[in-house]
């Protein structure tokens, strides 16, 4: 139930910690403060929620040279900072500006770009310390605030962070309020709550199928009102001021190279394991055909047609080309199929993942759904597109999916309506006498 901390201090000092601490806990600040002890280093676990860490730079007693007390935290931080980590502020307890200047080109030499802070700050201890051992933390929030609003961007990514955080708060508001008010007891909150999740994940999975997966029932009844609340909340005052100073729209317009599209596409359509979950029976999960799959008796038994067929004359690859990308399947149908795990087989479509410069610049039947966006894919990250044919479909039995190769990722609701939008289109479209 615990939140991870936003605030981390490390030092070798446990006098020079322990009232940082404190002093952080005052103002509110969820901040874990950890002693540096070179033979045991912290957990990774601590580290998930991470904006804002204050260290000790000079963290090994007796070490004479700069670069090892520089390779000693930057050890910290490729062991600690998770590889989908967000933005976070690394701030040294140091007076020495060249110090600062000279760890964060360390940093840049050997720490991976996905565990780099994206800023290195330097405070003085000096200028905070108080009487008996007291920090001013007030002054450490200012300073450290007034670094931070030097950088707009990162400032207003803090912000909607908050915004998000707050919307969950008022969500989880909205469904205790649900509790009448004379079961609002001791004793009787717990079951009254249970039973209102109870009815939410019923109305999202259906009766039958809630039991197997209460959780993510849940999360389809409440995630609607979770948006609705994060688009809708009241604007912070100066909100609307730091928004404009972070996203300026320069002249002339932000001109994106195609891999830097292939990127944020990727982010915007794929989920992709391990950091997402993808499972073979989710919706929109993509499933590659196995080696035994696609040969020809296989593919002709399912299809009617072999993979050379598909790639040659319905997907149109380069003549060079033609056995580069992965033929998939998109798990499709109904989302409440899906949901409420109706009986039936599970449909599915016949896809094609391929490096965009594979294929042919001519035209293709009016089946075949070329994606307009392109993916990062693979290494290097060329980009790559995703070819569905809405005449090739199938089926599998859930008895039978086991046998299927394991979803490598999922398009996310928005393509993958788009998709779907298609093949029914596609498929249902009239045929009429003409002369």
């Amino acid at each position: 139930m615990f939140t991870p901390a936003r605030y981390i201090a490390i030092d070798d000092d446990p006098k020079e910690l322990s009232p940082l601490i404190q002093a952080l806990h005052r103002l509110g600040a969820p901040c874990v403060g950890i002693e540096f002890d070179p033979e045991a280093l912290p957990s990774p676990s601590l580290f998930h929620g991470l904006r804002i860490l204050f260290s000790d730079l000079h963290l090994l007693k007796g070490a004479p040279a700069s670069i090892q007390h520089y390779d000693t935290l930057a050890n910290i931080l490729n062991l600690c900072i998770p590889e989908t980590h967000g933005p976070y502020v690394l701030v040294l307890w140091t007076s020495h500006e060249q110090e600062r200047v000279e760890f964060s080109g360390r940093l840049e030499q050997i720490l991976p770009l996905s565990k780099r802070p994206i800023a290195v700050l330097a405070l003085d201890k000096k200028l905070f310390g108080q009487a008996a051992g007291q920090w001013d933390v007030k002054g450490i929030r200012s300073a450290i605030g007034e670094q931070i609003a030097s950088m707009p961007q990162l400032s207003a990514l803090l912000s909607w962070e908050r915004d998000v955080l707050a919307a969950a708060n008022s969500t989880l508001a909205l469904v205790g309020q649900l509790v009448p008010d004379d079961q609002r007891t001791f004793t009787a909150y717990p079951a009254a709550l249970d039973g209102i999740l109870s009815r939410l994940a019923e109305a999202a999975f259906g009766a039958s199928n809630a039991p197997n997966d209460p959780r993510g029932a849940v999360t389809a009844a409440l995630s609607p009102l979770l948006s609705d609340r994060i688009l809708n909340q009241a604007e912070a005052p100066g909100s609307a001021d730091l928004w404009k100073r972070a996203v300026t729209f320069p002249q002339p317009g932000i001109v994106l190279t195609d891999a830097q599209k292939a990127q944020m596409n990727r982010m915007a359509h794929l989920a992709i394991g391990p950091g997402e979950s993808v499972n073979k029976t989710d919706w929109g999960a993509i499933i590659p055909l196995s080696a035994a799959q696609l040969e020809d008796a296989a593919m002709k038994a399912r299809f009617g047609v072999t993979a050379a067929h598909l790639r040659d004359k319905e997907f149109k690859l380069k003549p060079d080309r033609v056995n580069d990308g992965q033929l998939v399947v998109i798990r499709g149908g109904a989302a409440c199929d899906q949901a409420q795990a109706n009986t039936g087989p599970l449909p599915m479509q016949l896809a094609l993942l391929v490096p965009t410069d594979a294929l042919q610049n001519t035209k293709r039947s009016p089946a075949v759904f070329l994606c307009r966006e392109q993916f990062s894919l693979g290494a290097p990250p060329e980009p790559h597109s995703l070819l569905v044919h809405a005449r090739f479909g199938t089926t599998v039995v859930q008895d039978d999916l086991p046998n299927w190769l394991d979803a490598s990722m999922r398009l996310r609701e928005q393509l993958l309506m788009t998709i779907l939008v298609h093949v029914s289109a596609h498929l249902m479209r009239p045929g009429t006498l003409s002369f």
